[in-house]
């Protein structure tokens, strides 16, 4: 699969990892260099340093060729506008984007666009463990 990813941060670099490692096609986009080298000489994909919402950053990430788009940076704005340009202009199958702020998941949900709360995971995975642990 050919794969976009947006934000090289913790999650979006691992991610990147290991959808590469898995033989994927990963391009991943961030506007901070040193996010980028965090990646290190094992990743095969591409980098692109440049802004994520940027419609010629992503148009040479080969945004028309993505199966899948993924928008990981802490931004929701961002990962909003982002998700948006790949969806309704570029018609990328699959877009996800990681919802930072729990009160903005609406927003995704009004514009149809996928999306994982990181927060709501973490926190769903503490009451598990509590829970399991107290019985």
């Amino acid at each position: 699969m050919y794969i976009v990813i947006i934000g090289c941060g913790r999650l979006g670099s691992s991610l990147a990892m290991d959808f590469s490692k898995e033989g994927h096609d990963v391009v991943i986009i961030d506007n901070d260099k040193d996010n980028l080298e965090r990646l290190g000489s094992g990743f095969n994909g591409r980098r692109i340093k440049g802004v994520e919402i940027d419609n010629y950053t992503l148009i040479e990430a080969g945004i028309d060729y993505a199966e899948i788009f993924l928008a990981v940076t802490s931004d929701d704005n961002i990962n909003i506008m982002a998700c948006e340009i790949a969806k309704n202009i570029h018609r990328v199958k699959k877009v996800i984007a990681r919802n930072v702020e729990p009160s903005r998941e609406f927003i995704y949900r009004k514009l149809g666009i996928e999306c994982i709360s990181t927060v709501k995971i973490v926190g769903s995975e503490i009451k598990n463990i509590i829970h399991r642990d107290v019985k």
